[in-house]
C-alpha cells in the first residue's frame, strides 16, 4: 500500500500539463475562482480511472495502438494551451479563468493521467485486493491525490499571485515554454 501511495503522488505532484495550468490560472485569477479548472481537472481524472479499471485487462493488449493516438491528441491540445496561455498573458485585463471543460478535456487526452491509473490499477491495486468494491475503492486514489496534487500547485499560483501579475508577460512566456516542453516530452517517442 505505501508504494501505491508513492507512485501516485510521485506522478501526481510533479510538474506536468495539470500542475502547470492549475499553478497559472490561480496565479492569473486566484484560487476561488481558478477551482472550476480543478474540478474539472477532477472529474477528468475520474473518468480515465474508470476506464482504466474497467477495461484495464483488454487495454493492456491494445495500448500500443492506442497510445499514438492519445499523444498526438495531448501534443495538439497542449501547444493550443500554451499559445492561448501567451496570448492571454500580452493582453492586459483578461483575466479568464481556464473552464471547468477545459480542465476535464485535457485530462481525456492526458497520456500520463492513462498511464497512472493503468500503472497504478494493474501493478499495485489488482495484486493486493481480492474483492471489486476494494478494488474500485483503492482505485479512487488515484483522482483523489492527483486533485489534491492541483490544489497544491493552484495554491502556489494564487500565492504568488501578485508576482505573476507584476511580470505578467515574462510568466505567459514561462508557461507557454512549460507547456510547450511537455508536449516535446510526449512527442520524442515520435522522433526516434
Amino acid at each position: 500500500m505505501s508504494t501505491l501511495l508513492l507512485y501516485i503522488i510521485t506522478m501526481s505532484i510533479t510538474p506536468g500539463p495539470n500542475t502547470i495550468l492549475s499553478m497559472a490560472n490561480a496565479a492569473t485569477v486566484g484560487l476561488k475562482e481558478g477551482i472550476r479548472l480543478n474540478f474539472g481537472m477532477l472529474i477528468g481524472i475520474t473518468i480515465d480511472t474508470a476506464i482504466a479499471l474497467a477495461a484495464s485487462q483488454l487495454l493492456y493488449s491494445l495500448l500500443p495502438k492506442a497510445q499514438p493516438i492519445l499523444q498526438i491528441a495531448a501534443i495538439i491540445y497542449l501547444v493550443y494551451l500554451a499559445f492561448r496561455m501567451l496570448r492571454r498573458g500580452f493582453k492586459e485585463g483578461e483575466d479568464r479563468s481556464a473552464t471547468f471543460i477545459e480542465g476535464l478535456l485535457l485530462q481525456l487526452i492526458n497520456i500520463k493521467v492513462y498511464i497512472l491509473a493503468f500503472t497504478a490499477i494493474s501493478a499495485y491495486i489488482m495484486p493486493m485486493t481480492v474483492s471489486f468494491p476494494e478494488t474500485v475503492l483503492l482505485s479512487l486514489l488515484v483522482p483523489v491525490i492527483c486533485f489534491i496534487s492541483g490544489l497544491i500547485w493552484a495554491a502556489g499560483g494564487s500565492v504568488l499571485k501578485s508576482v505573476f501579475t507584476k511580470h505578467r508577460k515574462l510568466m505567459a512566456i514561462f508557461f507557454c515554454l512549460s507547456l510547450l516542453w511537455c508536449a516535446v516530452k510526449i512527442a520524442l517517442p515520435f522522433l526516434n
